[in-house]
């Protein structure tokens, strides 16, 4: 269980959605919609986009923010499993509000990997 778990909050990252209700959720109860047929979040920074990375990760791990970099193997490092690693995506697919393919997460090694991955979603949207 996670600090935010044990705190009885929802991370922004969180499928469902921060306990505030402070976004709008769709008829499916998701926070801002669901990923396909919106429109992409507003153009984010590397470091904010790094940010978001690191917040779902960190989110689906139970770690702290600051112990994830851009260079941050997930397999090596923490051994991600696929039930994990969809469970990332499906979280900034949320946030980010823009389809990840499957392909797209399994070929990002590292954090940084998944975010020149998202940094390329962004700019042309599928």
């Amino acid at each position: 269980m996670d600090r935010m778990e044990r705190q009885g909050e929802r991370s922004p990252t969180d499928p469902a959605g921060p306990v505030s209700g402070a976004e709008p959720a769709d008829p499916g109860g998701r926070p801002g919609g669901p990923a396909t047929g919106t429109a992409p979040a507003p153009a984010l920074t590397r470091a904010e986009l790094s940010r978001t990375v690191r917040t779902a990760v960190s989110d689906v791990l139970g770690t702290e923010l600051d112990d994830i970099g851009e260079s941050t193997d997930l397999g090596a490092d923490f051994g991600i499993d696929s039930l994990e690693l969809m469970d990332v995506g499906a979280r900034l697919e949320n946030v980010l509000r823009v389809k990840i393919p499957v392909s797209d997460l399994l070929e990002a090694r590292t954090v940084g990997d998944a975010v020149d991955l998202l940094e390329k979603r962004l700019a042309r949207p599928a």
